[in-house]
């Protein structure tokens, strides 16, 4: 009995591990937003975010003041953490998102920028799409 109810916990956790729609690298968040560039254009050109959130790999989409945030995907615990995401910003800001770094402390990197907290563990990358969008992640 112990092993068949082991067996079916284990197959949940499977299943429900297929269909998260984590994304957890760099590589997945930008080819989410390439396939549906039209829809990120739309959006944009409408104002209207919360279609964002109907596309497989968007967690959560908050609009601010300022900016949007599409979250797409964390791991980690504690001081581990990371997030994935895209941002809006109709002002090209590299630092509107709520996890970015100082401006003035943003180095090029690669096709990007990169804060690293100098006393600290903390890292914020932004790396400009197309059409005002961002990829980011953050390190806490």
């Amino acid at each position: 009995m112990k092993k068949v109810l082991f067996v079916v916990v284990l197959i949940v956790i499977c299943l429900l591990s297929a269909c998260s729609s984590n994304l957890t690298s760099k590589e997945s968040v930008v080819n989410l937003y390439t396939k549906n560039e039209a829809l990120f254009i739309d959006a944009a050109s409408k104002k209207s975010f919360s279609d964002l959130e109907k596309i497989n790999g968007v967690q959560k989409v908050l609009v601010w003041d300022n900016y949007v945030d599409i979250q797409c995907g964390g791991s980690g615990f504690g001081s581990s953490t990371h997030y994935y995401g895209i941002f809006f910003s109709e002002d090209d800001d590299l630092c509107a998102v709520d996890v970015a770094g100082p401006l003035n402390e943003l180095v090029e990197d690669g096709n990007g920028y990169l804060y690293e907290q100098s006393d600290g563990d903390n890292e914020y990358y932004v790396e400009p799409l197309e059409n005002h969008y961002y990829y980011y992640e953050a390190y806490f």
